[in-house]
């Protein structure tokens, strides 16, 4: 140790010196220099991986924008374009599916789409391989088993809505609405109710000639007649003669509330039921995707 430290520190602490002195400046030492490598090596809170959940999200934006007009919101095909989500499209590498986009085909009239830029060639190509059932599964926020219990009790989604043969007849089919989004995107089409004019849409009042009346949907109309569904899902060709007046319905067709009625639990095991069945049954047809939860 140096004498002059000593020298300058002994007239100010008495008695203070020596072994001690040096063993507190060591200590000392020990704690500035160490300070910052238990920094590094100090464990950082989890922070959730959202990078996989944006890319699949603006790569099926992308995939609506640029494919589907020719190959179908679904990859099954269309009338000007192939089936790009079958067995025979899968066995291609990203590389070799990239540079299909980026170069274009030109005998079979696809265009090329190079002006999309490599970050969002390679979320299509994400999606994609989502449409074809071979990405990884996306995590799910919650439980699917207790999302089912919810779909079908508390919740009240069966009423309208079919899952995998099982409720309603009314309202679409969500068997597969959940394949190929985020989490997030289900369970914001989940808690954002319809728009006002489509909350009502196709659900009306009927009061027939004879006095009675149903609340029903109108499912076709021609100058003569109706064909009407009723909640249970029974349709009945009505001839316009035999109805009195038709009214919207006072209660919406349309989910309610969720993101009030239902706790922020209840909606994490209600999104991870939609996910997990999409991800067993493969979307066959996403065309009417768009407003399934209306």
């Amino acid at each position: 140790m140096n004498w002059q430290v000593r020298r300058i520190i002994r007239p100010v602490i008495p008695g203070f010196g020596g072994p001690s002195l040096a063993a507190a400046l060591l200590s000392m030492a020990l704690i500035v220099y160490a300070a910052p490598v238990l920094a590094q090596t100090s464990p950082s809170p989890a922070v959730p991986d959202t990078s996989n959940a944006a890319r699949l999200a603006e790569g099926r934006q992308t995939f609506s924008a640029t494919c589907a007009a020719c190959h179908g919101l679904d990859g099954h095909g269309g009338e000007r374009g192939p089936d790009i989500a079958s067995r025979q499209v899968q066995k291609h590498s990203d590389e070799e599916l990239s540079r299909t986009v980026r170069n274009g085909i030109s005998e079979t009239g696809m265009p090329n789409f190079a002006f999309l830029g490599d970050a969002k060639i390679a979320g299509l190509i994400s999606y994609l391989r989502v449409l074809q059932g071979t990405s990884a599964q996306l995590p799910m926020p919650g439980n699917p088993h207790k999302g089912e219990i919810l779909f079908g009790g508390a919740a009240q989604c069966a009423q309208c809505h079919m899952a995998r043969g099982a409720g309603g007849f009314i309202a679409s089919d969500l068997s597969t609405f959940a394949a190929g989004i985020s989490p997030a995107d289900v369970r914001r089409a989940i808690v954002t109710l319809a728009p006002e004019g489509r909350q009502n849409r196709g659900k009306v009042l009927v009061t027939f000639a004879n006095g009675s009346s149903q609340e029903v949907v109108v499912r076709n109309e021609d100058n003569f007649s109706l064909q009407l569904q009723s909640l249970d899902g029974t349709f009945h060709l009505v001839q316009k003669s035999e109805i009195s007046a038709i009214r919207p319905s006072e209660q919406p067709l349309v989910h309610a509330d969720y993101g009030k009625t239902l706790t922020p639990g209840q909606l994490d095991d209600l999104v991870s039921y939609l996910m997990h069945i999409a991800e067993n049954e493969p979307p066959k047809d996403l065309s009417k995707r768009k407003h399934q939860m209306d």
